[in-house]
């Protein structure tokens, strides 16, 4: 982006005047973007290493931190409106990291039926939200937290785990349940299909943490452990071997035909790091948009890219963090490298414009925004693309 970051809109704000300079937001912090100013003694705030977590937010007991995205308001809003549109009392909030699908979380808590509140973080839910969901008849909460390991924002699991058990014990002195909430964690890891590994090694060269290891005889074997499901091992993988939960080929696939069928024209289809861009919770897009949310922009598989040109959609974006700001041990630069070699070879074919790939953060949340403007009236300059 050429524009001078510091006369963009930010996320995250704090008013200094207020800070009692207890230093829970610092101590929280896990990126070191908030910090006590030596000669002041009030904690100061550097936008430019925020990586909009909602730790500091959802914690400072003086409530001089504010945030775009999921602050208290809207978090309430979206909760009234959606317990009508689901008919349910039980709330489920989700960490975006660690939620398979719909049947999965069902599976997980043991509930058909339940009041869905996806979040990049649970470490961002401050403890108003959860007490007066339950002053509008909510009855149940359940919480969906990445394994404490496995925290893309680091502390954001293991606080969550400590506050629900605040909560609890608050809870049953005002006569609720001892499990009103409960807290279960998960991890989406890759799924291996032996029959189809060809050995290669691509997933043992390309894995940021060194979860697969080739062994001969018998193809890779993968550490789960050490997987953080990144998906760049399924992207790169030649002989379609593995696949990510929540993210399988297939279902992308899905996706794709029924975005491409119901977008209006110029129709530009956008792969986005779920950690690049927090979309609101209500928020609609327009009409010739849509967005695949992916666990990382390297599980963009150039298999995709050219199904969504085949299927008629006239552009491709690939929204991704920069290197500095990947959740993914700086996955998001092997992402760009693929995308750049595939726009090579589509310049044979006449369609190197229509792929466009950058790079945005939460912090500022108009960056997206304006690469899609900008890419969407290049789209329109160069019409249908077959």
């Amino acid at each position: 982006m050429s524009e001078d970051k510091t006369q963009q809109a930010v996320a995250v704000k704090q008013n200094i005047d207020y800070c009692s300079s207890c230093a829970v937001c610092s101590t929280l912090c896990p990126y070191e973007a908030l910090k006590k100013d030596a000669e002041t003694g009030k904690i100061t705030l550097d936008v430019t290493k925020c990586q909009v977590c909602g730790l500091c937010y959802a914690n400072c007991p003086a409530r001089v931190i504010d945030t775009l995205y999921y602050d208290l308001d809207s978090l309430l809003n979206y909760l009234e409106q959606a317990k009508k549109e689901y008919a349910s009392d039980t709330l489920t909030i989700m960490c975006r990291g660690s939620a398979p699908d719909i049947d999965g979380v069902s599976k997980l808590f043991g509930t058909p039926k339940f009041i869905p509140l996806l979040v990049p973080c649970v470490g961002r839910i401050p403890d108003e939200v959860y007490l007066k969901a339950l002053l509008m008849g909510i009855n149940k909460i359940n919480v969906l937290a990445c394994d404490v390991d496995y925290c893309r924002f680091e502390r954001g699991s293991a606080v969550t785990g400590r506050k629900i058990i605040a909560l609890n014990l608050l809870l049953d002195q005002l006569g609720y349940r001892r499990d009103t909430i409960t807290l279960k964690r998960n991890s989406l890891k890759v799924k291996v299909d032996a029959n189809l590994c060809i050995a290669c090694g691509n997933c043992v060269f390309f894995c940021p943490y060194n979860a697969a290891e080739l062994k001969s005889p018998g193809g890779i074997t993968f550490d789960l452990d050490a997987c953080r499901g990144c998906g760049l091992c399924v992207a790169m993988c030649p002989a379609t071997a593995l696949e990510l939960e929540n993210w399988e080929q297939e279902r992308i696939s899905q996706l794709i035909s029924r975005f491409s069928s119901e977008m209006k024209s110029p129709k530009i289809l956008t792969f986005r790091c779920q950690w690049a861009s927090f979309p609101p919770l209500n928020g609609e897009p327009a009409p010739n948009i849509r967005f695949i949310d992916l666990p990382c922009a390297s599980r963009v598989d150039r298999f995709h890219i050219l199904e969504a040109f085949q299927k008629g959609v006239d552009g491709v974006m690939v929204a991704a963090c920069s290197e500095d700001d990947c959740k993914q041990e700086r996955a998001s630069g092997k992402a760009q490298h693929s995308v750049a070699t595939l726009s090579d070879r589509l310049e044979q074919i006449g369609f190197k414009e229509r792929l466009h790939f950058c790079s945005v953060s939460p912090r500022y949340p108009e960056e997206l925004d304006r690469e899609l403007e900008q890419f969407s009236q290049k789209i329109k300059g160069l019409g249908k693309g077959g």
